[in-house]
This record gives C-alpha cells, structure tokens and sequence, in this order.
C-alpha cells in the first residue's frame, strides 16, 4: 500500500495554495532486511543474497561508468545522464560546463504496470491531512 500526503504549493501566477498529493515518507528497506527476506524465500542463504546483491551493485555501477546502460528484464534499466550548461557555439564548450552526473532507472514492463493507476490491486491512500505551505 502506497500513502500519500497532501502538501501544498504556492501557484507561481496566483500565489495562492495549491495542493499536489507527495508519497509520504516510510522507514527505507535496507539490504540486510532485503536480503533476509529473500533468502527465506528460496533456498539460498541471506549470506549469499547479500554477496550477490553487492556483486550486482559494484558492476551495475561499474558499467554505468564505462558508458553502458543495465537492462534487468522486468525490473527496469539504469543508465547515466548529463547535466550541462548550454552554449551557443559547440567549440566554447568545456568540460566545466558539465553540472552533474545522474543515473536514471526506467521501470520494466511489469514494474510499470504495477504502479499504474489500471492496476486495480495498488492501493494508494492519504497518509495524513494537508499541510499548509510555509
């Protein structure tokens, strides 16, 4: 179940408050917990899933940095994006111009589908009342 709490924002034209719903915030589910829980899934120890799960961080990592995208079948794709500056001749560009690094996940097919509103087993309800913007 996903819980939503409604947060309010100021409209930039009106300056008046406009609420937009924001997933409320949980206890994150660390990999040790992650790791447990599979391993009592199957047949493999927590001790080998957390090897695992730390082998597939270091070379999705790994291969992000060499410039490739991760396909995980169903799951999603990683793959690395570029903040710049813009300029105005592509021979004024420099590498100080490059703001930041960022790595997007894209979700799979199944992913997707789990988290669309045609899904008719999410169930997403509001956590608390609105607050007011500050």
């Amino acid at each position: 179940m996903l819980k939503y709490n409604l947060v309010a924002r100021k409209n930039p034209q009106t300056k008046e408050p406009i609420f937009y719903a924001q997933i409320a915030p949980v206890t994150p589910l660390l990999l040790t917990a992650l790791s447990e829980a599979i391993s009592r899934q199957c047949t493999v120890t927590v001790h080998d899933v957390k090897a695992v799960l730390s082998a597939l961080d270091e070379h999705i990592t790994a291969a992000l940095l060499n410039g490739q995208s991760v396909r995980l079948g169903d799951l999603g794709s990683f793959r690395a994006t570029i903040k710049s500056a813009s300029v105005k001749d592509a021979n004024d560009f420099k590498p100080t111009h490059i703001k930041g690094i960022n790595v997007c996940f894209t979700k799979g097919s199944t992913m997707r589908y789990k988290f669309s509103t045609k899904n008719p087993d999410l169930a997403i309800v509001m956590n608390t009342k609105p607050k007011e913007s500050e």
